[in-house]
């Protein structure tokens, strides 16, 4: 699974099962038939790609979602509207060995009256991803790459895509894959892409990360393995979150991604992650972490899996030290596992949740999970999942930010279409009590996912346990 997740950045599309989360970045040419028949007239562009010569393939998808938040920033405004995402892509493969990929995104927002007009909701017609890709990543030993390109990595929690979010994350990157049966390493340069409505994105230049990311499933029975190491540099810049406007940036994160599945189908899923470096004149020391554990209930009606995670991610207790202690989340799929509302970055953080799975029948899946946010210390700031300061820090105030109650139900009819609807709500803890006007927030929303050729994409609702 774990070099499936690494794997599908390149070629997505030619793996047949190709609706998890890991496949939503379509880099090859789409399999033309996909694995339903149903609903064909539905899909014309798979009759269009059964026309075309085998080496090129035409591709897209397109999101349209409903959100009515309520106690928008803990007070009493209020919004509706419809966001929708396009993406087309194209890919031609010449030869086995050769890849030309390209993808176009459009995400809008309307209807809407607080709001803004921008990332992360819109941003008009872009390069999403552009590459040429040498050697194959389902054969051989080696294949690489040089573009712009979505990376995703393990469960996403460090580097993913934000596939939830209307507009997402992308990189120019160049990157080298090393695979075999049973292991693959991925070497990578890359530069995320800010999105600001111009047609290429320009990278803030000297924002950069390098990384090497290993997956092996030979070293654990039944489990996955990932250790990786990233080196972080910055400028000192307001569009930074990360710096706060405190110097320079140079960090070093070093991880391990564990996964796997325990006799009487329990199955358990932990990482731990290191900063060392250097924030202006501070140094860093930050560090972060989560481990749960779950249990699939295959002989009860829906096969119910239950599970348990708790998540730490450190604080500055002295912002005014030469010790940096608060952890740069980098640039993770924050959606469900901070909570589907949203609001909760992994930066001075404890965090606790509990939830159930459920699968009453093949097409329909559901969630629901109750979580608790504590910051991790109340020196420093309460950050959004983004990453920012959602509220800045006040020294003595309460630690308990709040509590969160979230319910999805998704239907897929087929692996070109899908219907979901949700709620999440985040009662106001202390904290919010006492500096903001402490207003809950509820986010009810109500989705639709079309990909045109029957070669999947996203589903919210990520399982817990173990592919």
């Amino acid at each position: 699974m774990a070099r499936q997740l690494i794997n599908a950045q390149a070629v997505p599309d030619s793996n047949p099962d190709s609706g998890s989360s890991a496949n939503s970045s379509s880099a090859h040419a789409p399999d033309p038939a996909g694995n339903d028949d149903s609903l064909d007239w539905l899909f014309p562009v798979i009759k269009l790609n059964r026309s075309l010569p085998s080496w090129i393939r035409i591709g897209g998808e397109f999101r349209g979602r409903l959100e009515g938040p309520t106690g928008i920033g803990f007070n009493s405004t209020d919004d509706f509207y419809f966001l929708d995402r396009l993406r087309v892509k194209l890919g031609i493969k010449p030869k086995e060995w050769l890849l030309f990929f390209g993808e176009v995104q459009d995400s809008r927002i309307f209807f809407n009256h607080h709001i803004a007009n921008a990332n992360p909701y819109e941003d008009k017609w872009t390069l999403w991803q552009a590459y040429p890709q040498v050697g194959s990543s389902e054969t051989g030993w080696v294949d690489a790459l040089a573009g712009r390109q979505v990376l995703r990595f393990g469960d996403e929690r460090v580097i993913g895509p934000s596939e939830w979010l209307n507009v997402g994350r992308t990189f120019n990157v160049a990157r080298v894959d090393l695979h075999h049966p049973g292991f693959e390493v991925s070497v990578f340069a890359s530069s995320v892409v800010p999105g600001e409505n111009s047609d290429l994105h320009n990278a803030l230049p000297g924002n950069n990360m390098y990384g090497v990311y290993g997956s092996f499933q030979n070293i654990v029975p039944k489990a996955d393995f990932e250790p990786y190491v990233l080196w972080r540099v910055a400028p000192s810049n307001a569009e930074l979150p990360e710096t706060l406007n405190r110097g320079h940036l140079d960090e070093v994160t070093i991880g391990l991604h564990w996964k796997g599945d325990l006799p009487s189908d329990f199955n358990y899923d932990t990482e731990f992650d290191g900063q060392t470096g250097s924030l202006g004149a501070s140094s860093i020391s930050a560090w972060a972490g989560y481990a749960s554990v779950g249990k699939t209930f295959r002989k009860v009606a829906a096969a119910p899996h239950i599970f348990l995670e708790g998540n730490y991610a450190s604080g500055t207790k002295t912002p005014n030290g030469h010790e940096w202690n608060t952890f740069d989340e980098l640039y993770p799929s924050n959606h469900d596992k901070l909570g589907f509302a949203d609001l909760v970055g992994r930066r001075n953080l404890v965090h606790f949740r509990t939830g159930v799975e459920e699968e009453p029948t093949k097409k329909w899946k559901l969630k629901q999970q109750f979580e608790g946010y504590w910051l991790a210390t109340s020196n420093d700031n309460y950050y959004a999942s983004s990453g920012a300061i959602a509220v800045a820090a006040h020294p003595g105030a309460s630690r308990h930010i709040g509590n969160e109650f979230d319910a999805v139900a998704e239907y897929a009819v087929n692996k070109g279409l899908s219907f979901g609807f949700g709620y999440g709500r985040i009662f106001a803890g202390q904290f919010l009590e006492t500096t903001t006007r402490g207003q809950n927030y509820s986010y009810p929303y109500a989705y639709f996912e079309y990909n045109f050729s029957k070669t999947g994409f996203h589903f919210p609702v990520t399982p817990n346990k173990t592919n």
